[in-house]
């Protein structure tokens, strides 16, 4: 695990900040690379006494001050000398996400000497099960030393990467290539953690910095394609007004239109979202659409694309339809957003879909862009103030893997 030496994590959007402070509890376990430290004792509430299974490493923290979750360094019997090249006295924060938690040891300027995080107990990853990244379904395969070969297959090509437990039966797991030579899309990645909470049993992958980049959730389908237009549609779905103000209400498989139900379909190519729907030829739009979402609504512009092909060629046809439904389309309260998706937007779009979580929510926003969009949007309540404004897990995980895609070149 010595890819996640130096790591720190900012996972913040705008002036709303995911970060909380919370107590180190006796039990904790905290893995530095090499060596498994169990927080044994809790002093006084201020000293934190942690030991490896042998008591010959250890750690001992105390708490700077009335600062929640910050900790200085300092001897204990068996620590002579401070380690991770940290002084004894150096400043120690404990760092806690819904997602991730872990110590950082800080040293000069500031400098991340060190970060331990935080290991929890976990289910293997049984054989045999599913799990989707946004574009292809994994399939899981433990082998005898403990680590968890993942495959997959797209278009005939292999894609393979291994998942190795920081120690036996937790959640953090570093990732490296498999045995076999095929394609690892994950290869970016510093570390993986399993979360199983709320409902959610997803691996979340992290880079060096401590940023939340991708994730695959459990799934009971091999059906990718299935799933693909599914996520896909779920941006898409909703009520509309036409140009010419006639309601207008899109399904994944129907669009109703002046009281008529038309049948749509959208075009895949090998099991992916080519953007384009089938919209037949008995409704108010025929043929070939490719459907953009924009902040106001979605963007149909007429295409020719030939058959079995993934490229299509605009035409000078286009329509646009309004967002009229009674709540966000971007609330994103249900489902685990997937990279995969995310790609297709551009970056003035993603910055809407991320803050739209908390508008949901009734946050109040300083950007008098942000400020004056969510103000003309009728579902949007402000709230009495930002501090009682609380996202679930799930929602804070989209926020995050929205900012990846932002990032994105």
């Amino acid at each position: 695990m010595r890819k996640y030496l130096y790591l720190i994590l900012f996972l913040l959007f705008g002036t709303f900040s995911l970060l909380q402070a919370q107590a180190i509890r006796e039990g904790d376990r905290f893995y530095d690379g090499s060596t498994l430290y169990t927080v044994r004792e809790v002093r006084m509430g201020t000293i934190i006494y942690m030991a490896d299974a042998s008591g010959e490493e250890e750690l001992t923290l105390e708490q700077w001050g009335s600062s929640p979750g910050v900790y200085r360094l300092r001897p204990s019997r068996n620590a002579d000398d401070p380690k991770y090249g940290a002084e004894f006295g150096c400043r120690v924060n404990y760092v806690s996400y819904p997602d991730n938690k872990y110590l950082e040891v800080i040293g000069d300027n500031d400098q991340v000497l060190k970060v331990l995080p935080l290991v929890r107990p976990m289910d293997d990853l049984a054989a045999g099960s599913l799990w989707y990244d946004g574009s292809l379904v994994f399939d899981a395969n433990p082998d005898e030393d403990g680590s968890v070969r993942m495959t997959a297959m797209a278009e005939g090509e292999e894609h393979e990467f291994l998942l190795t437990p920081a120690a036996a039966g937790t959640d953090l797991f570093d990732v490296s290539d498999g045995p076999n030579g095929a394609v690892n899309k994950f290869d970016d990645a510093a570390y993986a953690r399993r979360l199983r909470q709320d409902g959610l049993d997803v691996i979340c992958f992290y880079d060096k910095r401590n940023r939340l980049t991708d994730v695959m959730q459990a799934t009971q389908t091999w059906d990718s394609q299935e799933l693909n237009v599914k996520q896909w549609m779920a941006l898409l779905c909703g009520k509309y007004k036409t140009e010419g103000g006639t309601d207008a209400v899109l399904g994944e498989t129907r669009f109703e239109y002046k009281g008529k139900v038309i049948p749509v379909k959208p075009v895949t190519f090998n099991g992916m979202v080519t953007g384009v729907i089938d919209f037949g030829d008995a409704g108010p739009f025929v043929g070939l659409l490719e459907a953009v979402p924009t902040q106001e609504g979605l963007l149909l512009t007429e295409v020719k694309m030939e058959d079995g092909q993934p490229w299509f060629e605009r035409t000078v046809s286009s329509f646009s339809l309004k967002w009229a439904g009674d709540q966000s389309r971007f609330g994103f309260t249900r489902d685990i957003l997937l990279i995969g998706v995310l790609h297709r937007y551009d970056k003035p779009l993603l910055r809407v879909m991320r803050n739209a979580i908390l508008a949901a929510h009734g946050y109040t926003f300083q950007s008098k862009d942000l400020k004056s969009y969510f103000e003309a949007q009728p579902w949007y309540h402000p709230a009495a103030n930002n501090a009682s404004v609380k996202l679930s897990l799930l929602e804070q995980l989209n926020v995050a893997l929205i900012q990846e895609a932002e990032r994105a070149e």
